[in-house]
């Protein structure tokens, strides 16, 4: 589900931002190239850490962190 809603999300991206001529250097449309090799570097990195955690935390634990996660990120969506 993940994987399509990100080929989705960045093929939209791509095309309203296509002409658009005040974007940055690297970019297409409005995806900027150097921040996405960034993101899938310390994604890559991080996997391991989040996958332990995952294994080693109670379930409950893990659900309350991502019901907050999810709270405070509605939150700050409705804020702005």
């Amino acid at each position: 589900c993940g994987f399509t809603i990100a080929v989705v999300g960045s093929t939209t991206n791509l095309i309203t931002g296509w002409n658009e001529l005040d974007l940055p250097a690297w970019s297409s449309g409005y995806i900027y190239w150097p921040a996405v090799g960034v993101i899938a570097i310390i994604s890559m990195l991080s996997v391991p850490i989040g996958a332990k955690l995952a294994y080693h935390l109670p379930t409950n634990i893990l659900r309350r962190f991502f019901a907050l996660f999810v709270f405070l990120t509605g939150v700050r969506m409705l804020w702005s």
